[in-house]
C-alpha cells in the first residue's frame, strides 16, 4: 500500500443492504476523485439491482485497484443469505 491507498476506509463486515449501497457509492467517489481503477466485478458499481429492484445476483462483487501502487480492494456481498466485506486484495 501506498499514502494514496492507506486511508481507505475497509468494512470487515457489510450486515445491511444499507451498508453495502453506502461502500458502492464510497467506490464511485474514490474512482471519481481520487482515479482509482475498476479493475473486476460482474456488475457495473450502481447496477446491483434490476429493474424490478431484485438483487442481479446471490454474490455480487467489484474490484478497484489504486492507480499509483497497483493494491486492490475488493467489495464482495452475499445477497442471499447476507453479509459481506470490503477489504484489501482479490
Amino acid at each position: 500500500m501506498c499514502d494514496h491507498c492507506l486511508q481507505i476506509h475497509l468494512a470487515e463486515n457489510i450486515s445491511t443492504p444499507l451498508e453495502y449501497e453506502k461502500i458502492v457509492v464510497y467506490l464511485e467517489k474514490m474512482i471519481d476523485m481520487y482515479d482509482f481503477i475498476f479493475t473486476d466485478g460482474n456488475c457495473e458499481l450502481g447496477k446491483h439491482k434490476n429493474k424490478d429492484g431484485r438483487w442481479i445476483d446471490d454474490i455480487i462483487f467489484h474490484t478497484i485497484k489504486c492507480p499509483k501502487c497497483g493494491q486492490e480492494f475488493t467489495c464482495s456481498v452475499n445477497t442471499y443469505r447476507g453479509g459481506g466485506s470490503f477489504r484489501k486484495g482479490r
